[in-house]
């Protein structure tokens, strides 16, 4: 575990749990937003590690948003700092090398929505409930997620729905908007957790990172250079050792154990 209070990391296996440690609501920090930011750093090194869940401590909140009272207590130039630290975890989320997993319990808001909805893999439990009001608060989204990736995530009209009106989406409604991509009743929520990470460390690295970044290319960019990545990413993958793991076994009839070489 780690010895900061308010982030957990857990190794277990080849899947590394953050676990948000501000219960009940798992308000988020800057010191916080920081601790995040250093934990993904450490563990894109670290070999044993094949895939990242992000969850919330209890199971009233996965993140009820920013803590508003200490955000408030910033002067302007650490309020910039804050959402620079906001949109630079979006980033790495979405260009991180390794499966990243959002497990989401209870209330997710605002930033919470911001670490939870980047996710490769989005799981929610029934419980689940996603809110984007910020102009109900006087704000505008600025971590580059209301207005930057919701509307390629959703499209025009859902996103609006979402970030003008504000109003609740609950677990099956994000399912039904392709927000998440699986909910399960809260009583199994944490074995599915744990057997979708199982199955998502177990793919075989190098492959992984060529969707994510194929993928990515596809909609920062154009469609022509997603092409060229998934070309590069052929060659790089076709000339490793876990290529031949695979078929070999498939053949054998055993668990392929990759090495991401």
């Amino acid at each position: 575990m780690s010895d900061a209070k308010e982030l957990l990391i857990d190794h277990k296996g080849g899947v590394t749990t953050l676990t948000l440690n501000r219960p009940p609501l798992n308000l988020l920090t800057f010191s916080l937003l920081q601790g995040l930011a250093r934990a993904f750093d450490d563990i894109e090194t670290r070999d044993a590690t094949r895939a990242v869940v992000i969850r919330g401590a209890g199971t009233r909140a996965f993140c009820a948003g920013a803590d508003l009272k200490a955000e408030a207590e910033h002067d302007e130039g650490t309020s910039d700092r804050w959402r620079e630290v906001g949109r630079g975890l979006i980033e790495r989320i979405e260009s991180f090398p390794k499966p990243v997993i959002s497990a989401v319990q209870g209330w997710c808001i605002g930033g919470g929505t911001a670490l939870a909805w980047p996710a490769d893999i989005r799981v929610a439990a029934e419980s689940a409930k996603f809110r984007a009001g910020d102009v109900y608060l006087g704000m505008s989204p600025n971590w580059g997620m209301g207005m930057v990736r919701l509307a390629h995530y959703l499209g025009r009209n859902r996103t609006l729905d979402i970030i003008l009106f504000g109003d609740d989406v609950t677990a099956k409604q994000a399912y039904d908007f392709n927000l998440v991509s699986f909910v399960y009743p809260d009583a199994t929520f944490d074995a599915e957790v744990a057997r979708i990470a199982d199955k998502m460390a177990g793919a075989a690295p190098l492959p992984v990172r060529a969707i994510k970044e194929g993928v990515l290319a596809q909609w920062r960019d154009s469609p022509d250079r997603a092409a060229l990545v998934e070309e590069r990413w052929r060659k790089i993958v076709a000339a490793s050792e876990d290529f031949k793991e695979g078929p070999r076994a498939w053949r054998e009839k055993r668990k392929p154990v990759f090495k991401g070489k």
